[in-house]
Formats: C-alpha cells, structure tokens, sequence
C-alpha cells in the first residue's frame, strides 16, 4: 500500500486519517491480542509503548515519524533480497553532525552573513547590517570554529555548549544540578579546554543567539517601571519609594526592590521565519486552510475575516502574525496558604495550523511578572504594548527562509484568553461591584439585594448571584480602538 500519507503535513486530511486507519488495523493483525505496541509518532519514536487507541491519538496530535515507511517494528517483514541496492530506511530521524547544525543555526541567525538579500523594492540596495549585531556575529562565528580542546574535531566551544544547554531544558535540570555537571565535564576533559565554568558564562556565549532577556526594575508598590525616560531615577516619583533596597554601605552591587522579566517578541517572531518549514507553515492560513464553513481554526471565524476587511493592507500578505495574548497567576511553589502569584504572560501565533499553534514550542513567554501586581498589570505590561504598536505599525525587517527574500513582518493582538478574574485585569473593567458586567458595561441593571448586588435584564458576564464566572467572554477581542490598530486597554501614556 501506498505510505505518501506520512509525508502529508496537513493532519486534518481525509488522506492522512485513513492511513492512520490502515496502520491501526494493520497493527492489529500483526499484533493479535496484544493490548500495548510501539507508537510510531513523532514525540514517542518507536521507544514508548502506548495502546492502540492512543496510538492513533498520537499520530494525529504529532505525526508519524518521516521515515518510518517500512512498520518493521509493527510486524511487517522486509525483503532484504530485493531492497539490497535500496537506501536503507531506519525509523529514526537522519543523523545530522553537530557542527554542521550549529553553523546552521548561526546562518539562520544571521541571515546577512550566508547571502547578500536584497530589500523588496529596491534593487541592489544590500541590506543594513547593525555593527552590534555583526559583532555578536563574529564571537559566535569564533567560538563555533574553536576547538573544545586541541584535537578535538567532534565538538567545538558553541556545539558543546548548545548541546549541553538543550539537555538541560529537555531534562528540567535545575541551575546547581547544570553547574556541578559541567564542573565535572571540565575536569575530565584535557586542563586546556574552553568550556565554561558554569551557567552564567554559557548563557553569555549564547547571548548572540538571541536567547536573553530584559531584566526592569519596578516600583515597590506597582506605580510604575524604571523603563525609558524613568530608566535613571532612583526614587519612584509617584510615591517617592526607593529603588532600590537598604543593604550595608560595604556592599557594591544594589539590589532593587523589584524586578520584571521581559523577553523581547520580535526576536522570536523572527525566529519562526528561519526555517523553512515553519515559514511554510506560518502562512497556512491563508494557503493551505479548507474553507467549507467548518470551524477548525480561529481564521474560520467570523473576527478573523471582519478583522480582515478592516484591515485589508494587513492582510494581503499572510506572513504578518495575528497574535493571541493569555495570562494567570499561580503559586509556583505550591504553598497555598502563602500569599505569593507569579503572572506569566504567553503569546501565541494563530498564523500556524491547528495541530501547531496551541503547542508549547511555539508559546513565547514574553513577560515573567514574580509578584503579585495587584490592578497595575498595566504597569508591566507597558514594554510589551509598546513593542506591539511597533510591530503593527512599523514593522520589522524579517528574513523569510522560504522564498531567500527579506520582508517588513507585522503582527497584531487579535484575543486575549484568560479567566473572569484575569480578564477584570488585562481589559480595566471591574468584574465586581454594581457595573461588573463588561458586555452591558454602564447599561447594566443591578440593584442591592439581599445582602449582594443582583444583576437583572439577562446580564452577560455574571449569574443572577453576582458571582463571577468563567463563560465565552474570557475570550474577549481586543481590537477596541481599529482606528489605531489593536492596542490594549489606555497604555498610550
């Protein structure tokens, strides 16, 4: 039979599922009786034993492995006699040296470096190359040329570090844990070798790559950030808190009184069009989608199309990102008695297919709020904002592996996803109280009754109790001003 369905990236297709079908009841013929076989899927790799009906969920969710035409493992025999001057097909992914991925990675990176790119529009224009970012190019360059020690030919200074660094995110190993190994790692290699000592300097080595972020102060008691034009003061002038806490004259370094993580969201919005088959897929949307009046996909939807029509500019070219934004706190460390919320705030392309955009490699933490912020999420929210009328209204000059050429990408908030609660601090609007209704908003009826407020006329956003509840407004558009693009709630100031 024929396998081209293993190859179909499009696993809602009448062909891929009728394959999945055909290997299901393959298996079971092979396998009669048997409860648990080998799942072929991507994340599983022919290593994990599951069911046979979460098999099939698998191969649906990830894929099936590209390679794995011939079910050997499933039962099917092969013939050796007439597949000798064949290729030989594994059920593994091809083994690609590390050297060369790493290089990859750079010229992917750096995409000035690998070819003289054009801007659209303009000829022979080359495109500007920040001495910054050419400087960052070259240490990385250097370091990917640099043997870990002399004689080595299997790893260099970047490969070692790259390969080091993902088996410890793969494997959730802790900072000191990633510390004493590499301490151990370095004394068992040659006393002439260049690999870190520890963590941090890594994490400086791969400073290039894009992978840091932005530590910002803020006010002790959320009312502003040390950000831009704040960026120097010492003092919050709003509440006249200091910035910083009282520590011994002796000591060097300050220590500030609070501190927000901000990951930078063009970089990584860059990043999905430096492969090509993830620049293939983040134009799915408008290429490969299905338009038969099935809702599969937020562009399905009757907002994605009006959004569309207002934006027409925007939409004519279907690299430019519709972002969703989600946000909760929680209790990191388990404790629930103690009063302690820390606020992440995701974004998430919708531009990718369905079994894409709603997966964990693509959710981009842009912001790490480590206390509670009250109702001054606004305040933290304020980079974020600014770097998203950015993009919306600038752009940013993206290299798009697909086609070889650069582009402007641009990229607008399309939802907000989140619960009641959250949803009373990211829109501004009041989920409590005689007006907590954000659909009716000041046309609400509500009256006090009872010992609470009642609310009447078939209220939207509460129960007849005022009792907050989850319902299809956690789901709210935030394309409240179309005039001047999707901006969040008042951060004009």
């Amino acid at each position: 039979m024929s396998r081209r369905w293993i190859q179909n990236p499009n696993r809602c297709a009448d062909e891929y599922l009728d394959g999945i079908e055909d290997f299901i009841e393959f298996a079971r013929r092979q396998n009669p009786g048997a409860i648990r076989i080998r799942c072929p899927c991507r994340r599983c790799n022919n290593t994990l034993w599951e069911t046979i009906e979460n098999v099939g969920f698998h191969l649906v969710r990830n894929g099936m492995i590209g390679t794995y035409s011939i079910w050997n493992l499933h039962g099917e025999q092969v013939d050796h006699a007439s597949s000798s001057n064949a290729p030989r097909v594994d059920n593994v992914e091809p083994i690609v040296d590390s050297n060369d991925q790493v290089m990859g990675i750079i010229q992917d990176a750096f995409p000035f470096a690998l070819t003289n790119i054009n801007q659209e529009g303009e000829d022979d224009v080359p495109t500007p190359i920040d001495s910054a970012e050419f400087e960052q190019y070259e240490k990385l360059l250097k370091n990917a040329n640099q043997e870990l020690y002399p004689g080595c030919e299997s790893f260099s200074v970047l490969t070692a570090i790259v390969e080091l660094m993902h088996e410890k995110i793969k494997y959730r190993m802790s900072n000191l844990c990633f510390d004493y190994f590499l301490g151990v790692f370095k004394r068992m290699l040659p006393t002439d070798n260049c690999l870190p000592k520890d963590h941090k300097h890594a994490q400086k080595v791969l400073h290039g790559l894009g992978l840091s972020y932005e530590k910002i102060h803020a006010c002790k008691n959320n009312c502003m950030l040390f950000y831009k034009e704040h960026e120097t003061l010492d003092t919050c002038p709003i509440c006249n808190e200091s910035r910083f806490k009282m520590t011994s004259q002796n000591r060097t370094t300050k220590i500030p009184q609070k501190v927000m993580c901000y990951l930078p969201l063009k970089p990584r919005l860059q990043r999905l069009y430096m492969l090509t088959h993830t620049a293939t897929d983040m134009r799915w949307h408008k290429e490969k989608r299905v338009d038969d009046d099935v809702m599969r996909h937020p562009a399905d939807g009757e907002a994605w199309k009006e959004f569309d029509r207002t934006f027409p500019e925007f939409a004519a070219d279907p690299r430019n990102v519709r972002l969703g934004l989600a946000t909760d706190g929680f209790n990191p460390y388990g404790v629930l008695n103690q009063h302690h919320s820390t606020w992440p705030i995701f974004a998430f392309p919708y531009n990718l297919p369905p079994w894409k955009c709603m997966k964990k490699e693509y959710m981009m933490m842009t912001v790490l709020i480590t206390e509670d912020p009250g109702r001054s999420i606004d305040v933290y929210l304020r980079p974020l904002v600014d770097e998203l009328k950015d993009l919306w209204t600038n752009g940013v000059r993206t290299y798009d592996k697909s086609t070889g050429r650069m582009f402007t990408l641009r990229a607008a908030v399309m939802w907000t996803v989140n619960d009641f609660p959250a949803y009373a601090m990211v829109s501004g609007w009041s989920t409590k109280g005689y007006m907590a209704c954000p659909v009716c908003k000041e046309d609400v009826t509500s009256s006090w009754h009872a010992g609470k407020v009642c609310y009447l006329g078939g209220c939207h956003g509460t129960t007849n109790g005022g009792k907050k509840r989850k319902s299809s407004t956690g789901t709210q558009s935030v394309t409240s001003d179309l005039e001047n693009g999707p901006v969040m709630r008042s951060w004009n100031n």
